[in-house]
């Protein structure tokens, strides 16, 4: 999950902001010599001297100031190796010294790294799974929509599992590639949910996937280049719309693909 390069420099901006206003001389200290940390190219070992840094600096900081320095270190972390950081260790870590709405992010962010959605092409969890996961992330996002440090992120893992709960993967696909037949057991699930959850944006998605799916009678040979491509379209609209839904207050007005 991979911010814009630019965003490192506007999180400094950021901080230095801050620090401005706060005229806090020990966190302008950290922020420089954390920076001049980050000038070196990135490596293993260049990552790991950045973390060591921070472990023990950042108490006493305020928690944004903190939180944007965290930031910071996982964008220059980002850039070496995906799994650079350890979310689950950086939640103990830090915990308590940033922004609660950043530990819940990097919660999310931990399951996932611990248990990937898919792995290899294939669904690792189930259809309910998956679900569960999918809302979780959403009543998080509606929960810290404000915070536009993390919007980002979140959106980026929100967009992953709708993607994953409308088509599946490549090779766990969500129609059977002999029979062409939609999963029963995603059908069956999807269908309670949306009754259960119509509050949800995610709901919405599943409503709306719903009526393109009955118009099509719930199969689909992909290898007919123009039907897929129509449900790719479809589906890459949908969830395009519910990430635009999922950070509005009223689902009132959306498109339908």
């Amino acid at each position: 999950m991979r911010r814009k390069p630019c965003l490192l420099l506007l999180l400094f901006s950021a901080i230095m902001t801050l620090l401005a206003g706060c005229g806090t001389s020990r966190a302008e200290k950290i922020t420089r010599e954390f920076d001049e940390l980050l000038q070196a190219e990135v490596s293993a070992e260049s990552v790991r001297s950045a973390n060591d840094f921070l472990r023990g600096s950042l108490k006493g900081l305020d928690p944004e100031q903190a939180g944007a320095l965290l930031l910071a270190l996982e964008e220059y972390a980002l850039a070496y190796d995906s799994a650079a950081l350890d979310y689950r260790e950086m939640i103990g870590e830090y915990e308590g010294e940033i922004p609660e709405y950043m530990t819940g992010l990097f919660e999310f962010k931990a399951i996932e790294q611990e248990s990937p959605i898919i792995s290899g092409a294939a669904l690792q969890v189930s259809w309910a799974e998956l679900l569960h996961r999918t809302q979780g992330i959403e009543d998080f996002i509606v929960m810290h929509r404000g915070e536009e440090a993390i919007k980002e992120d979140a959106l980026w893992l929100y967009r992953r599992h709708v993607n994953a709960v409308l088509m599946g993967a490549s090779n766990s696909p969500i129609f059977d590639y002999s029979t062409h037949k939609f999963s029963a057991e995603a059908k069956a699930l999807y269908e309670a949910y949306a009754s259960e959850r119509p509050d949800t944006t995610l709901a919405w998605a599943l409503t709306e996937y719903r009526r393109y799916l009955e118009g099509m009678d719930y199969a689909l040979a992909y290898e007919q280049k123009e039907d897929s491509a129509k449900f790719f379209d479809t589906c890459s609209r949908i969830v395009s719309e519910a990430e635009r839904l999922v950070y509005s207050e009223d689902r009132q007005g959306a498109e339908k693909p």
